[in-house]
């Protein structure tokens, strides 16, 4: 796959989003001659991520569908255990009031007093279901898990 990025992108464009992605604005950007600052070209950015079938350009481009329907509905309240998906997912379903942003590499905590707490998850490995439950289960509070975090 990697090989594909470097030396045919084209061959790899219905496995890998964002070379999709690219040859959809390139392409709509030289047809009609926009710059990288045009509204357009900024709104089809937009509108290839649009989850609706119907307005979606990312379903219209030949991606290869890797889950079924059902699996994502099932990621969606249950993330994979071998990942740090286990952990952010976990913390937004038992402390959903004191997470103020979550992302791919943290989760942000405000206790209610003091500054917000940012819990980084830089590493995709740290905050599996091994690693991690045993405290999950034993933190009745967002403050507790962080104070198990720190130790």
């Amino acid at each position: 796959m990697l090989d594909g990025v470097r030396d045919d992108r084209d061959a790899v464009a219905d496995r890998v989003d964002w070379v999709a992605k690219w040859r959809v604005v390139e392409g709509y950007q030289r047809r009609y001659s926009l710059t990288d600052a045009s509204a357009k070209l900024r709104a089809i950015d937009l509108q290839y991520h649009d989850l609706r079938p119907t307005h979606s350009l990312a379903q219209r481009v030949g991606l290869r569908t890797l889950n079924s329907d059902e699996d994502v509905r099932e990621a969606v309240h249950n993330p994979p255990r071998t990942t740090r998906a286990y952990f952010r997912g976990q913390c937004v379903a038992r402390f959903p009031e004191q997470i103020v942003a979550a992302n791919w590499d943290s989760v942000v905590f405000d206790l209610g007093e003091g500054p917000l707490q940012r819990v980084p998850m830089i590493d995709p490995l740290r905050g599996t279901h091994a690693l991690t439950s045993e405290l999950l289960e034993t933190s009745a509070t967002a403050s507790e898990l962080l104070d198990g975090l720190d130790r």
